[in-house]
């Protein structure tokens, strides 16, 4: 196949998965990042190396990597909710081998797609984050993003990344704050300081809810799973797994921010911040 037919093969997998958008004003440009979701990774992988090296650091690793070695290069990775496979292949071209997984068959098809783009072979699987068809501590690094709010059983997803993990092995996620200022999902400012039982009739009232065409796919925030910071690290917690970083805090540790800087920003973190991302690692026995 050329790459002109397999490009037109991918616009014709993920043209469907993007009809219900067009009411943005960019849709043209979104779409273009959609058809071309590899080329948008480079923030999750400078975020990834960051947590990596912190990590390796952490528990005085460091010396079994060579310095000139890429932190991702020949790490076996999950990447579980791979959804249309932008962040499969851009891993797959950094030399990490990579395992795509996903609960939707046809983006399982896109990531395959997407892949000979390249002359990568990857090959997805067609799953459940709730059950997850691997041995018990066969991965060194799970990446799970955009995946935890939407699943059926949050815990069990959890627990099932901590099952596939080695000990000293790495997870990556991605939650959506509980306090929002301006919901990812529905784009609306201030719905999540309400009480979950004013939030669908205030989404109602600006127009955003789940029965409005636009957003007819999508799930209501009381199907959705979001959390508190500290939350979150509990449900880590309960699965063998200790959050050892979030983002903005390694940023802050990087520039070395004082103590007043840091407050700041668990204050933003708490109240204002949409989107956790964090670093979690399996106990080892």
């Amino acid at each position: 196949m050329t790459e002109s037919q397999i490009n037109r093969e991918l616009e014709a997998a993920i043209d469907p998965w993007l009809e219900h958008m067009r009411w943005r004003a960019d849709f043209a440009e979104w779409r273009e990042g959609r058809l071309w979701q590899e080329k948008k990774q480079r923030p999750t992988l400078e975020h990834l190396r960051s947590f990596l090296r912190f990590a390796d650091g952490r528990n005085g690793n460091g010396h079994t990597r060579p310095q000139s070695s890429d932190v991702l290069s020949g790490r076996l990775i999950l990447d579980l909710g791979c959804g249309m496979g932008g962040l499969t292949t851009a891993l797959a071209l950094e030399g990490a081998c990579v395992q795509p997984l996903d609960f939707n068959p046809h983006y399982c098809r896109i990531t395959r797609l997407r892949g000979t783009r390249y002359g990568l072979r990857l090959s997805p699987i067609n799953a459940a984050g709730e059950s997850l068809p691997f041995a018990d501590g066969h991965f060194d690094l799970v990446v799970c993003m955009d995946v935890l709010e939407h699943v059926a059983d949050p815990e069990k997803l959890i627990s099932e990344i901590g099952r596939c993990l080695k000990p000293g092995g790495l997870c990556q996620l991605t939650a959506i704050n509980r306090f929002a200022f301006r919901d990812p999902h529905y784009h609306v400012r201030f719905v999540n300081w309400l009480p979950r039982r004013l939030a669908n009739p205030y989404l109602r009232l600006v127009g955003r809810s789940k029965d409005n065409a636009r957003f007819s796919d999508r799930q209501t925030l009381h199907e959705m799973h979001y959390y508190r910071y500290g939350r979150l690290a509990e449900l880590f917690a309960r699965h063998g797994l200790a959050v050892v970083a979030e983002s903005g805090e390694l940023r802050l540790k990087k520039r070395r921010g004082g103590l007043l800087l840091g407050l700041a920003y668990k204050t933003y973190r708490a109240c204002f911040k949409s989107t956790y991302l964090v670093l979690a690692v399996k106990e080892k026995a």
